[in-house]
């Protein structure tokens, strides 16, 4: 009996982890997944070390899983897309480095994505396993509760921009003073980078922080931006791809499409009286969609300004030196 018992739990867990775990469902040029991290080099070569952790690091493959604890990196001029069992979705942008984990391995799971540098759009489920999903980078904290968003970051020098598309967004800038605050669909929020903290003078007060998060309509150009930087166009290559990972990956694509179709439903009742006829077969599309209904109503861009940082088609900028060093 205490076998069966142990055997069960087992299978839930997996379950559970199953549940948190991605699928690299599209792969467009350069991607890798940096796997096996530990205090001590594991797996195959080569290896890289971050942030006190050892790697091993590895070409990304349609079909490969994003497990906890896992990195994925594109190159400059590559891009990735990461499903989910349950079809929430990550397409992640070019020049773009990330880490996945959660606390545990069970249905309510908290997870978090650190953002390292680069861009990345998201459409989670609401009620779903990352219903407590956080996005965080080194000037913000995102709580994400069912949405569509969008983040660019510059790492070390350039700030946050969030924008949303769809739901709404909790984003809290990395200072003691900040308070969250809520960012709905059709606006975005930009967050400097992170100051150093202030040291007062004995017998001196420390100067009040200056105001460190600013929201505003999100643009027609940021729109152009983020339809640019989240479109993943890469098919299946059949040389490489099995006929059981392209199964697979048809079946999680397919259930992309369910799962944005019913956070359409919930949240934009116009735009899902416009798509709920018509044979849409992938999120692609329904991901365009959500940017043209935005179009319609977004306000042009000042004509004399710094450009926003999805407008920057690189944000890597030597990034990855700064963070990895190759060890083999």
């Amino acid at each position: 009996m205490k076998t069966y018992l142990v055997i069960a739990f087992m299978l839930s867990l997996s379950a559970a982890a199953s549940q948190q775990a991605g699928t690299l469902t599209q792969v467009d040029g350069t991607v890798k997944i940096f796997t096996n991290p530990g205090k001590t080099v594991q797996g195959p070569p080569p290896h890289a070390l971050f942030e006190g952790e050892y790697y091993s690091v590895k070409d990304a493959s349609m079909g490969d899983r994003v497990e906890k604890g896992n990195i994925v990196r594109t190159a400059p001029g590559s891009k990735a897309r990461v499903v989910f069992e349950n079809g929430d979705q990550i397409n992640v942008g070019s020049g773009t480095a990330y880490r996945v984990f959660w606390d545990k391995d069970s249905a309510n799971a908290k997870t978090q994505i650190n953002l390292m540098y680069g861009k990345m759009r998201g459409v989670i489920e609401k009620g779903g396993p990352r219903t407590r999903l956080t996005v965080k980078t080194k000037s913000a904290t995102m709580g994400v509760r069912g949405t569509d968003f969008f983040i660019a970051d510059n790492g070390t020098d350039g700030g946050t921009e969030v924008s949303i598309l769809r739901g709404s967004v909790e984003v809290k800038a990395e200072t003691p003073t900040a308070r969250p605050v809520e960012v709905k669909a059709g606006y975005s929020a930009e967050v400097p980078a992170a100051a150093a903290p202030v040291v007062a003078r004995k017998a001196e007060k420390a100067p009040e922080p200056a105001p460190v998060l600013a929201v505003r309509k999100t643009t027609r150009e940021d729109l152009v931006a983020i339809q640019k930087s989240s479109e993943v166009k890469a098919e299946i290559k059949k040389e490489i791809a099995n006929e059981e990972v392209t199964k697979k990956i048809e079946q999680l694509e397919k259930k992309a499409v369910e799962t944005t179709i019913r956070d359409i439903k919930a949240a934009d009742p116009k735009l899902y009286a416009q798509i709920q006829n018509k044979d849409i077969k992938s999120t692609s599309e329904l991901n365009t969609r959500a940017v043209e209904t935005l179009m319609k109503t977004a306000p042009k861009a000042p004509e004399k300004r710094k450009p926003y940082l999805n407008e920057i088609d690189d944000l890597e900028r030597g990034a990855y030196e700064r963070y990895f060093r190759i060890v083999d």
